[in-house]
């Protein structure tokens, strides 16, 4: 498999082994969660890496070639990191269970995946009281990202700057077409993917791509 850290750009990602994973793990999750992480790849392995910091997005699942891809922030602290990583791995999983049939990317069939992905590490052996207490009660309806969930953010030490602290709109949820200011620049909003969204940015007409719940302020 795959596997690497990523500074500025991507670099060559190197072939690897299950140790080498286990030795990545060992140095950004809390120690006792780390053999059942590793068991999740051993069921389903997956092409990993650890991402330069992206203010928009913690991690990322991609399914390319027939290759899984799962990708998480290297600064992330390790509680962050692992919350991450799990639900990622769980996007895999709906991925190969349900491949020959269209489903919601955070609807109910990736709930429940990721809710009984993560059971297991709900003690307090994995996370702290205060992270454990409020992971608990999200865990009950999990959003699409721990960034939809300010008191979970706050616990797990998440940076709520750039995209996460905008007001306003929220961008998923603005019509396709629609004019709006991110960032002091003006976008318009082309189509909504799996957590983000593609826009075309006003003064050069170059589409990009924005996290889907960042919030936008509407142009009339």
């Amino acid at each position: 498999m795959l596997f690497g850290f990523l500074n500025k750009k991507p670099k060559t990602q190197k072939e690897s082994s299950e140790d080498t994973f286990q030795k990545i793990l060992s140095l950004k999750i809390p120690t006792e969660a780390i053999p059942y992480v590793v068991s999740l790849w051993q069921k389903h392995p997956f092409s990993f890496v650890v991402s330069r910091p992206r203010k928009s997005v913690l991690g990322n699942y991609t399914y390319k070639a027939q290759r899984h891809i799962i990708s998480v922030n290297g600064n992330s602290n390790p509680y962050s990191f692992l919350v991450t990583l799990v639900h990622e791995i769980a996007h895999q999983h709906i991925q190969i269970q349900y491949a020959r049939r269209k489903v919601l990317p955070h609807g109910i069939e990736w709930k429940t995946c990721f809710t009984e992905l993560m059971q297991p590490l709900l003690t307090e052996q994995v996370f702290p009281e205060n992270i454990l207490s409020v992971l608990k009660v999200h865990m009950q309806n999990p959003a699409a990202s721990s960034t939809k969930d300010p008191a979970l953010m706050h616990a797990l030490g998440i940076d709520s700057s750039a995209e996460f602290e905008e007001n306003g709109e929220v961008l998923e949820q603005i019509p396709e077409g629609s004019d709006f200011i991110f960032n002091q620049k003006k976008y318009k909003k082309i189509a909504d993917r799996r957590t983000r969204t593609l826009v075309q940015l006003d003064k050069t007409n170059k589409r990009f791509t924005i996290l889907s719940h960042a919030k936008v302020k509407l142009v009339d």
